[in-house]
């Protein structure tokens, strides 16, 4: 039986220098992963501001208290990253990581890699 993969969201700015830093990243990240990270641009597109309402609060946590962009979101665990973040901590949000205080830790649910 296929696993479904959690979708992920990506929130930025179309002229957001931190959001454009990570443009590489998640590319790779994608590749690597095999997976489509949804893009939202939020700062010209009012559709796409609502959905990040929808996720204000999780987003709003992982930022310090606001939602700002560049954000990362688990749709499926409800966890967010807010700002830069090596790939590290983008695959550990994706593969579904305890995320609090900005950072994602393997979460004691989850499964252990086999050797």
């Amino acid at each position: 039986m296929a696993t479904q993969k959690p979708e992920i969201i990506e929130f930025y700015g179309e002229t957001c220098p931190h959001c454009l830093s990570m443009k590489p990243i998640v590319g790779k990240i994608e590749k690597d992963k095999g997976i489509e990270i949804t893009k939202l641009e939020v700062w010209n597109n009012t559709d796409n501001q609502a959905i990040m309402k929808k996720y204000e609060g999780i987003i709003g946590e992982a930022c310090g208290g606001y939602a700002a962009v560049p954000a990362f979101v688990n749709t499926e665990t409800n966890q967010a990253l807010c700002g830069t973040h090596d790939a590290e901590d983008i695959i550990k949000l994706i593969d579904g990581g305890d995320c609090s205080g900005n950072v994602c830790k393997p979460h004691s649910k989850m499964p252990k890699e086999k050797a």
